[in-house]
């Protein structure tokens, strides 16, 4: 779809008060080929739990009714579903932009049964040493072989940078692959994670000074790979809690803070293998919005509730809903990093 038509469709729903979910994060398995330090999903440990074909077919058909025009397919890892392709065509015939949230173990091997993936998310956490230490030995060089296979067929592709410790040297070496490939860096800031069972788990990683002198470099340093304007850098060191509360959900607890809106549950949704709905995948192992396991995706999303978000710390997040509601700077940075990536 033609950017400017979106963008005049994006308008409208807000200007109208419609609900229209633009952007989708949906899972098609839950298990995953690694078994990262940091990570509490515990995917690793999980056998067959893969969404239907039939079932998440329904589903895509549902989203390009209701208007979807991105779909972040992510995980666990979604190369691991046995018919990840048939549903990478199923979302491409609807002619809705497909990107790909993956650890690249398996996408140099796979690269044309890919062909539809406009962009691909590549975890890379840092030099090889480090990588290798938080995924597992010999992840870096797979990962680093992936980033180059799609970039050699004219791909995008976002690193994805997980924060965990020695930041600006593990920071600047993605950003050496990202400049000599031709690639743009989103950043995983890792905090506490909410728990199925209603608990929190914190990865013990980066001190609240070391993301706030990292956040400074950032700002100091602007990194021409980076998507996020200065002032959205700028609008994380005011968070007014520690770092470990990533959600503001009142907005009596907002303290002063300016918060971008939140468009979850409005013009995006998170889906896991099981057909239930969140407002976003940060609310992935808690209690659902609804469910959509039997593939009526309209049905469901027309029943949600509605969804009170006040304001959270993800840089990914923040960047999306400050382009939807058209800040020239967000939306500047965003297409030149697109740009960047082809």
């Amino acid at each position: 779809m033609n950017r400017f038509l979106l963008g005049g469709r994006i308008a409208s729903a807000r200007l109208l008060g419609r609900r229209i979910p633009f952007f989708v994060q949906l899972v098609p398995t839950s298990r995953c080929n690694l078994n990262c330090r940091y990570c509490f999903g515990e995917f690793h440990e999980r056998d067959g739990d893969h969404f239907p074909l039939e079932k998440i077919g329904r589903v895509i058909d549902g989203l390009a009714e209701l208007g979807t025009r991105f779909i972040l397919l992510t995980g666990g890892e979604p190369m691991m579903h046995p018919e990840i392709s048939e549903i990478i065509r199923k979302i491409s015939d609807h002619r809705i932009e497909i990107i790909l949230g993956t650890n690249g173990l398996q996408v140099a091997e796979r690269i044309e049964e890919l062909s539809p993936v406009k962009t691909f998310s590549i975890s890379l956490d840092g030099p090889r040493e480090h990588h290798d230490y938080y995924r597992g030995a010999g992840s870096y060089d797979t990962a680093l072989k992936a980033i180059r296979a799609v970039r050699e067929r004219g791909r995008g592709v976002q690193l994805q940078f997980t924060m965990t410790k020695d930041l600006e040297k593990s920071f600047d070496s993605v950003r050496s692959v990202a400049r000599d490939l031709g690639c743009f860096i989103g950043i995983n800031i890792l905090r506490p994670q909410r728990q199925a069972e209603g608990g929190m788990k914190n990865p013990d990683e980066s001190t609240e000074k070391e993301i706030d002198l990292f956040l400074d470099y950032l700002i100091e340093t602007r990194p021409p790979e980076l998507p996020y304007p200065a002032s959205l850098l700028k609008r994380l060191k005011t968070w007014p809690y520690a770092y470990g509360r990533d959600v503001i959900i009142r907005q009596e607890d907002l303290r002063g803070y300016d918060a971008i809106r939140c468009s979850a549950g409005r013009f995006m949704i998170a889906i896991d293998n099981r057909g239930n709905i969140y407002p976003c995948a940060k609310w992935f192992y808690t209690r659902p919005l609804g469910n959509c396991g039997d593939g009526d995706i309209v049905r469901a999303w027309r029943e949600l509730p509605a969804v009170q978000c006040a304001a959270c710390l993800d840089p990914g997040f923040n960047l999306l809903n400050d382009t939807l509601r058209f800040n020239p700077a967000s939306v500047w940075e965003l297409l030149r990093r697109f740009k960047r990536s082809g």
